[in-house]
């Protein structure tokens, strides 16, 4: 295996764990993921949170969200920051589609420790 090959297996760790917080846990699991501030690019300024900006369960509550069938691209990768394209459809328990997001995530390995430093997405309705 390459180092490249070593370093995409590690960020796609911390993704997938990612993603299972997004579908069954809370704020604080998904927090646990990203270094703070967290900068977050809407779709009309760059912000910089100390706290994860959204809650998963209300996610879940309002949208009837269930799981996500979700494809991770590591576009760059070195020793210490990763740039990650992401399509993903988010789901209703029956696989009925609810929406579709495209979304840019760099993570940056701080201290030993890989988590998401900045990321901005695009949803559309399915």
């Amino acid at each position: 295996m390459s180092r490249r090959d070593e370093l995409v297996a590690d960020v796609m760790a911390v993704l997938n764990d990612y993603q299972g917080a997004l579908e069954t846990g809370t704020r604080e699991d998904m927090q646990a993921h990203v270094h703070l501030p967290v900068a977050y690019i809407t779709e009309d300024d760059v912000q910089m949170r100390e706290r994860y900006p959204f809650d998963p369960q209300k996610l879940r509550e309002l949208m009837g969200f269930h799981h996500s069938e979700s494809k991770y691209e590591v576009m760059h990768v070195d020793e210490t920051k990763a740039h990650v394209l992401i399509t993903a459809t988010r789901m209703r328990e029956d696989d009925s589609h609810i929406e579709y997001i495209e979304a840019f995530y760099i993570l940056q390995k701080r201290d030993g420790v890989w988590k998401i430093a900045a990321f901005s997405g695009i949803r559309t309705a399915a």
